[in-house]
């Protein structure tokens, strides 16, 4: 049948809120099309009316039940992903249960507990809705660059037990006139389509402050329509918002999500635990670990990932290296990943490596601990350290 597809999306719309007249009508239809023997269109919407019935059987009496109870229909690696019809370029990623982390990010002990009580909204679900307790069902993540926040929200789906539909807003926006506003539009209307968790990353490409003056009409225009759109979305999925740059943000923006979740850069003891898990099979050893934890002060899990990317390397290329000659060269060829005062105690010479270690209180780095990561006997040090003290 010619259009069946529009069809059957009219009367999935119509029986997301079903009365008696819809359900009337479409068993007409059901009718008329079994007297022309089309009998792939009546099994169609013989499914989409048993299951509306059965959603409306599940549903707790006067309050809005969720996405995780919705009628929506299930993502499958065959599902037609909405495309820019400008460029035909897909508008989303779909990552299904074994694309997602099989591990959580590592937090912070508070942060940790934070992300445990967004999912257990969700697997005390219908204790919640006896309350009138509906769960979150937003959640803005911000934080600086590298800090794990799409790790984060892909982790959080995984324990939810639905499919991600990504979407990077800056993937989003077209030079034609209206084309954004239609694909942020495209976006939502297939996301509130399925049972999915959608996750919006680069948030902040669109989401501007709408009162820049430097701002044109129309990215005025395409703001409101993601305000409207994350509106109409709000309880009929879980959707996440992913940005680096949480102060370009339009204030109205933060009023959509539920849950607005910062992600610090690693503390010591949370990079001195992520350096250890990255780094195995190598074995190093605890004061190199440590070393390795003070170079990367104020730095983020992505650097970490790409110091012991690289150590690895080294590792296969001259097994025979010592480590502070390796992490040397790694600063001088990754500046901008090193703090500026860890980055010059490196590269002046032991002398002001060994005072800048002996100096830090985080680490309590004493001689001994020195003398091996330079292939120095204690005393060296000392009558180094004496030299340096006399000139």
């Amino acid at each position: 049948m010619q259009h069946f597809n529009i069809i059957q999306a009219l009367c999935r719309s119509a029986l997301a809120n079903p009365t008696d007249a819809i359900v009337h009508q479409i068993k007409r239809l059901k009718e008329a099309l079994e007297k022309d023997g089309q009998t792939k269109e009546v099994n169609s919407l013989n499914g989409i009316l048993n299951s509306s019935q059965a959603n409306l059987e599940m549903a707790p009496s006067k309050i809005q039940k969720s996405f995780v109870l919705s009628a929506g229909e299930t993502l499958t690696r065959k599902t037609v992903l909405p495309v820019d019809k400008e460029t035909s370029t897909a508008l989303v990623e779909v990552f299904f249960d074994d694309d997602l982390p099989a591990e959580p990010p590592i937090f912070s002990h508070e942060i940790q507990i934070a992300i445990e009580a967004i999912i257990n909204e969700w697997v005390k679900f219908e204790q919640l809705i006896q309350l009138q307790a509906i769960p979150a069902s937003s959640c803005l993540i911000y934080g600086s660059p590298g800090t794990g926040k799409t790790h984060l929200a892909k982790w959080i789906a995984k324990q939810i037990g639905l499919p991600v539909v990504l979407a990077r807003l800056e993937g989003l926006m077209s030079s034609f006139l209206g084309t954004t506003s239609r694909n942020i539009g495209n976006l939502f209307a297939f996301a509130n389509r399925y049972n999915c968790v959608l996750l919006l990353d680069e948030f902040d490409a669109i989401a501007k402050l709408r009162n820049d003056p430097q701002e044109v009409g129309e990215v005025k225009r395409v703001v409101n329509t993601l305000l409207q759109s994350l509106d109409s979305r709000h309880e009929r999925g879980f959707t996440i918002g992913v940005t680096n740059h949480e102060t370009l943000l339009d204030p109205a923006i933060w009023r959509r999500f539920d849950i607005q979740m910062q992600v610090p850069k690693p503390s010591t003891d949370v990079l001195l635990h992520l350096i250890t898990k990255l780094a195995a099979p190598l074995n190093f050893s605890e004061t190199e670990l440590k070393f390795l934890a003070w170079s990367l002060e104020d730095s983020s899990g992505a650097d970490a990932k790409m110091l012991v990317q690289w150590l690895k390397r080294v590792q296969v290329i001259n097994p025979d290296s010592e480590l502070v000659p390796v992490m040397r060269q790694f600063v001088l060829l990754n500046a901008g990943r090193i703090s500026g005062e860890r980055r010059d105690a490196m590269v002046r010479g032991d002398e002001t490596l060994i005072q800048a270690l002996l100096a830090d209180k985080t680490f309590g780095f004493k001689q001994k601990d020195i003398a091996p990561l330079l292939n120095m006997a204690p005393s060296s040090i000392s009558k180094l350290l004496s030299r340096t003290k006399e000139n």
